[in-house]
């Protein structure tokens, strides 16, 4: 991070403190605070940086400008912002990542509307004016007894310009080396004082476009064409024991395809017994290969696009280990549809002004209007479709084939197919924000000050899918027959019945990629949509000054400020009645219209100067604020925050700074009131399986205590019971109107140093422990799986009556298993459901570590260097989340997206008319699974030591550079590349995941950009 040291962070140079005596009288307010202190550092870690000092040049969206930063993690990039319905282009912030609901953003100090209505904290940064911010002020430890619930791991603060004079021009646009990702930015901001600078009008209007990057742009890093690059299953696993076997699970292989679907329609075909009955089948199905329960595999059979049904034959079918796919083949890759990266254009106007009538009586005014449009390209819809064998669609050679590969007298077949043809299921978003604050200001009683304001803020939202579909016309339009006229029509139409005929259904070919006719897709694709919107009035008055005409102690007057606040929000989103009964594809959700969430709350602030400029005591003093809120949902009431902080400067050179804090996280409107809804969980793995069985020394017993089969019959012969989804398992996710706050403790130790003898360098280094009780946790699915049969004390828990299985074993919203190698398919009623989350007050966080910022400035002449190195040592990041064992620790630290150290490097050598710069990232080493697979915790072996090659990601670092040169005061170009040496994500990952988010997956990047000032 290349930032530039400010007076709130007590980090001038002495060159700049003794440059002027104007300045070291100035009084400011810095993060933290509503106290105004001159030249004074914050007793708690403040850092500020400005937008020129944001790691990545290049990147027209601040808040992926900002998740670069050490102390921030990359949870909502816009690269990973895709992986929840309705969430595509928004970039939140997660401080310490502890979550991005722990993060209190505000502007200007006031608290900003949010972009996803029911979660106040969700602030999407796209909303902020780029080129009115004058700094962003980041501070750790909780701040709520300043700024209100929600600061429980930190505060980002955006200060905005106050009084712009001008009019500045910029324009900036980039391109990846790769010639896509085309970014553009343009900004035009004007003001003017008046009356002898006692008033002053700004406005600001931006634009900015991100195109779309999507996996087949980079076929070569993510293998959309050619197979994907990812660790593989290579090993059997039934039988081995959690300490393994020293042989690697999973390698790291290329040209990675499914295995059980395809575009056009993939077909399973099964391996019979051996005899002479059999032989042209077995010899037409059979590959010769055992599936890793024993039976015999049988090849698959993929549609082409001529419809033609072609044998496949892969390089390697990894069904021999229990997987789904394979290296090589006519597989699907799955990503001949999705997004590296989302569309993203934004539209803002922001206006400040303010106006002076006296020194006791002013106004003040911000307004913004912000419009984000999103489009983001998801996986299309997929299903597992039985058809008969005298379906009109089907080629005379692909019948033909099935009729030599089924069993003798088959009337139907399966095949499952990815959809691409019907288009990716995409979400087009519009999202308005609207905010206006207004207040009156002024001073009094010579150096007291008053402000009351009024902060009212709106959000609008539409989005609009594509590429959903209706179930039901689905169903009725692949079953297509011929009529007594020789016609292909919807089999509906053709039955005896004429209660269930549909006149408008048009029959489907599904046999090929490109087959279906835009008259059928007409006829069962569908839109969804959803509308939402969020209301907040925050209103907050205060008065701060000090004691000074009363009495002053050795170290100054005794400054104070008190006041009050109010907030009233509301929150709404509906899906439209198609969606939300369940017929389509997407989720049914149902309508989110929960209470008003309102508070009063009553604040103070005090700051004692005990001794100053003493022998040993330079400065001494010592710092409290209080706060005492209502809130009329869920069960928190009236609760109280505090922290306390002291300063000790033993010379000028030296403060020792520290600070301990309370702090609370009020739940949401969506903790407390949302409607059970439709979720699904990706990629199960179950404990029951017998591939899975052992590695958690309860399982074996848990499972057969819930009825779990240890073993199966397929195709008449007895062999361990696996359980395998082709896709997503159908749950639901809910809420809990009896949710209390959270509680967070934390302290911070540290100092800042700024020796003499050594002019213009700056050292702080600072320790922060942050501790977070009564968490507001939902447990994944999948750990709610893995807690009910991991449960030492037995299947009678709480876990195992969230979970929901039939009686052969498999889950009760599971539609398909792998059998035998083919897929299996099961009757899904819209009810059923295979678990139950939602958010319980039961879990902890914690975590510490240590930060340190060294800066160092030299001028000689008209040359400036500047230096700058920050760099974040995380000493625990844990999570406790174990109902029946509070003390469990769950290690988050080395895991993807927690890595230990982090650090950014910035030089800027500035020559006048001309200057360079370079900036560094450094990102530690990650695990490759949880990091319980390979170290021991609390005394408790590796749960899969030998699960990868290798235990880490490696580490990586990215390179910037970029240059400018000032033709005159008026006119400035610029240019630069980041990501210098084209670093893509390490080891398959591609940067959508919420951990792998912290990685570029763009690439080396160019961009120029040119400003003018008049």
């Amino acid at each position: 991070m290349a930032t530039t040291p400010v007076f709130a962070q007590d980090q001038e140079t002495q060159e700049e403190a003794a440059a002027s005596s104007e300045v070291a009288a100035t009084a400011i307010v810095v993060t933290g605070s509503r106290i105004e202190r001159p030249n004074l550092s914050s007793p708690s870690p403040v850092t500020s940086i400005t937008i020129a000092d944001l790691p990545s040049g290049g990147d027209v969206s601040l808040g992926d400008a900002l998740n670069e930063l050490p102390a921030l993690r990359s949870t909502f990039s816009q690269s990973n912002s895709t992986r929840f319905i309705g969430t595509a282009g928004l970039n939140l912030l997660d401080l310490r990542g502890l979550g991005t609901n722990r993060t209190l953003v505000v502007v200007n100090g006031r608290r900003h509307i949010t972009s996803q209505p029911g979660v106040p904290t969700s602030v999407d940064i796209n909303t902020i004016p780029t080129d009115l911010v004058e700094r962003v002020d980041i501070g750790t430890g909780g701040n709520a007894a300043v700024y209100g619930a929600d600061a429980v791991a930190g505060v980002v603060n955006f200060i905005l310009k106050r009084d712009f004079e001008g009019i500045t021009l910029r324009t900036q646009g980039g391109i990846s080396s790769q010639k896509d990702r085309g970014s553009y930015f343009a900004s035009l901001t004007a003001g003017q004082n008046f009356s002898e600078g006692r008033g002053n009008v700004a406005v600001n209007m931006e634009y900015s476009f991100q195109n779309d990057l999507y996996y087949t742009d980079r076929d070569r890093q993510y293998g959309a064409f050619s197979g994907r690059n990812q660790f593989q299953l290579t090993e059997n696993t039934i039988g081995e024991p959690a300490a393994g076997n020293g042989i690697p699970d999973n390698t790291f292989l290329r040209g990675i395809r499914n295995i059980t679907i395809s575009e056009g329609g993939l077909y399973t075909s099964a391996c019979p017994a051996a005899s002479a009955a059999t032989a042209a089948r077995r010899a037409l199905n059979c590959n010769g290969l055992l599936g890793n329960t024993g039976q015999a595999l049988g090849y698959t059979f993929v549609f082409m696009p001529d419809g033609t049904l072609a044998r496949n034959e892969p390089t390697q079918d990894f069904r021999t280990v229990g997987s789904g796919n394979s290296q090589g083949g006519l597989g699907s890759t799955l990503r001949l549809t999705g997004q590296l990266n989302p569309q993203l254009e934004r539209i803002a106007v922001n206006s400040l002004a303010r106006y002076e009538f006296s020194e006791a009586f002013g106004v003040f005014l911000e307004s913004k209007y912000v419009r984000i449009n999103a489009i983001q390209e998801g996986q299309p819809t997929f299903f597992n479709n039985t058809f008969s064998i005298n379906n009109p669609f089907l080629t005379a050679q692909a019948r033909d084939t099935l009729v030599q590969s089924l069993a003798p007298g088959a009337t139907t077949f399966t095949a499952q197919r990815f959809n691409v043809d019907f288009g990716g299921r995409g979400e087009d978003h519009q999202r308005e924000t609207f905010r206006i604050v207004g207040g009156i200001e002024g001073t009094f009683n010579n150096d007291w000050k008053y402000e009351v304001a009024l902060n009212y803020g709106r959000l609008e939202t539409f989005y609009r899918t594509e590429g959903n579909l209706h179930r039901t016309r689905y169903a009725n339009s692949i079953n297509a027959v011929r009529n007594a006229a020789g016609q292909i029509v919807c089999g509906i139409n053709a039955d005896a019945s004429t209660a269930n005929d549909d006149p408008s259904c048009v029959p489907v070919n599904l046999f090929g990629n490109g087959q279906p006719s835009q008259a059928a897709l007409n006829y069962f694709i569908v839109d969804s949509t959803r509308q939402q919107n969020a209301e907040q009035i925050n209103a907050t008055a205060f008065v701060s000054g000090n004691l000074g005409q009363l009495f002053e102690l050795p170290g100054g007057p005794i400054s104070f400020a008190i006041g009050g606040e109010h907030r009233n929000e509301s929150a709404f989103s509906a899906f439209d009645a198609q969606t939300r009964s369940g017929v389509t594809f997407l989720n049914a959700i149902p309508v989110f219209d929960p209470p008003r969430l309102k508070s009063y709350e009553g604040f103070g602030e005090i700051r004692i100067p005990i001794l100053a400029d003493m022998p040993f005591f330079h400065e001494l003093s010592l710092e409290g604020a209080g706060r005492i809120a209502d809130y009329n949902i869920g069960n928190s009431g009236t609760i109280y925050t505090y922290n306390v902080s002291g300063v000790w400067a033993p010379v000028p050179d030296l403060r020792i700074r520290g600070s301990y804090a309370r702090s609370v996280r009020i739940p949401t409107q969506t903790d407390l009131f949302a409607e059970p809804s439709q979720t699904f969980l990706n990629g199960l793995v179950d404990p029951c399986s017998q591939n899975n069985i052992n590695n958690n020394p309860n399982r074996v017993r848990n499972c057969a205590a819930a009825g779990v089969p240890v073993t199966e019959v397929v195709g008449g012969v007895t062999v361990p019971f696996t359980n395998v989804p082709a896709s997503g398992i159908r749950g639901l996710n809910g809420s809990n109107a009896n949710l209390s706050e959270e509680r967070s403790t934390s302290y911070t130790a540290g100092f800042v140093a700024q020796p003499r003898f050594i002019p213009g360098l700056t050292l702080s280094v600072d320790y922060y422990n942050i501790t977070i009780d009564n968490v507001i946790f939902s447990l994944g699915a999948q750990t709610i799986i893995n807690q009910c049969y991991d449960n030492p004390s037995g299947i009678n828990n709480p876990f195992c009556d969230a979970v929901f299985r039939r009686p052969d074993g498999t889950f009760r919203g599971q539609e398909n298993r792998v059998v035998g190698g083919g897929t299996v398919s099961y009757p899904v009623a819209p009810t059923d459901a295979s678990f139950l989350s939602g958010p319980f007050n039961f879990a902890k966080q914690k975590t510490s570590g240590i930060d340190a910022d060294i800066s160092y400035t030299v001028t000689d002449g008209s040359t400036r260097l500047n230096l700058r190195g920050v760099v974040s040592y995380v000493i625990r990041r844990d999570n406790f989340t174990d109902i029946n064992d509070p003390s469990f620790r769950d290690q988050v630290l080395f895991e993807l997206g927690d890595p230990r150290w982090a650090g950014t490097f910035s030089a800027d050598l500035d020559f006048g008319a001309f200057d360079i710069g370079y900036r560094m990232r450094y990102i530690d080493k990650q695990s490759i699974g949880t990091i319980e697979s390979v170290r021991t915790i609390q005394g408790r072996p590796p749960t899969n030591p030998d699960q990868f090659p290798r235990d880490f990601y490696p580490r990586v670092v990215y390179h910037n550079i970029r240059a400018g040169v000032d033709i005159d005061n008026r006119f400035r170009f610029y240019g630069g590349i980041d990501n210098l040496t084209d670093r893509q994500p390490p080891l398959g990952l591609d940067g959508t995941t919420v951990g792998s988010g912290t990685f570029d997956n763009v690439g080396r990047f160019f961009y120029v950009g040119a400003e003018a000032k008049f």
